[in-house]
């Protein structure tokens, strides 16, 4: 990955050195190609904020800003006691299914703000049917909700299954940058550089049930779940903006 391309430029450098390329010395030729096949593996940009062609949504749903990233909208709807409310359009839908990736994209959350990153998921069924990574303003959606979750379910979490490390998330209105990895049955997360979990689902043996023996509210065990399924940004009634979308197969 990024790490082996890192160090793949530096040797380069390191023998261009000492050791110019010219017509009569190929030895660096090899070191070349490699790079290129590291540097040009299919990196696909999914929103580079100019158009939303890769995903699925409801008409109005979702809108690109003039700042170049993408913002879920939401509609007026009464309640069963008449009560007029703001409820979300939808949630958007990359239009492929991914399995093993590299998922990296920039956030940013309004006050009160509960949202999500579904993945290896069904787009008709994405709470029980995937995995999802929770993102929350911790303390403005607790105080507006007016209860206490459990750190499983807070900002950063492997949704339900396990708290994050910590919240390294960025005060409220500025961009967090956040890396999702998916190999096999390992799913690693990082926000702004900190790692929030590695987990392996294969631990997850029993529905409702997490390792550590706490409930949590899926109906079959994680490690049963598809090891591929479409990508999901969630639109949960309040407002959320995601930008610079790509995704990266893992080989």
């Amino acid at each position: 990955g990024f790490l082996a391309v890192l160090a793949l430029d530096a040797l380069i450098q390191a023998r261009l050195e000492l050791q110019p390329l010219s017509h009569e010395n190929h030895s660096l030729l090899p070191l070349f190609f490699a790079f290129g096949i590291l540097t040009s593996q299919a990196t696909e940009v999914l929103f580079d904020g100019k158009t939303l062609d890769h995903f699925e949504f409801a008409k109005g749903a979702w809108e690109i800003e003039k700042d170049g990233s993408a913002v879920c909208r939401m509609k007026e709807q009464k309640d069963k006691k008449g009560r007029v409310r703001l409820r979300g359009m939808g949630y958007l839908w990359t239009k492929k299914e991914f399995s093993d990736f590299e998922l990296s994209l920039s956030y940013k959350l309004s006050p009160g703000a509960n949202s999500g990153v579904f993945y290896r998921t069904d787009k008709n069924n994405p709470v029980q049917g995937g995995f999802e990574l929770q993102l929350m303003d911790n303390e403005g959606f607790q105080k507006k909700a007016n209860r206490k979750l459990p750190p499983r379910k807070l900002n950063g979490s492997f949704y339900d299954g396990v708290a994050p490390a910590k919240d390294f998330s960025r005060p409220l209105g500025q961009w967090n940058k956040l890396v999702l990895r998916c190999k096999g049955p390992i799913i690693t997360c990082h926000i702004n550089g900190g790692q929030c979990f590695s987990v392996n689902v294969d631990n997850w043996d029993t529905p409702g049930k997490n390792p550590d023996d706490s409930d949590n509210k899926f109906k079959s065990a994680l490690k049963d779940l598809p090891r591929k399924g479409r990508i999901g940004f969630q639109n949960h009634g309040q407002v959320v903006w995601f930008k610079d979308i790509k995704v990266s197969p893992l080989r």
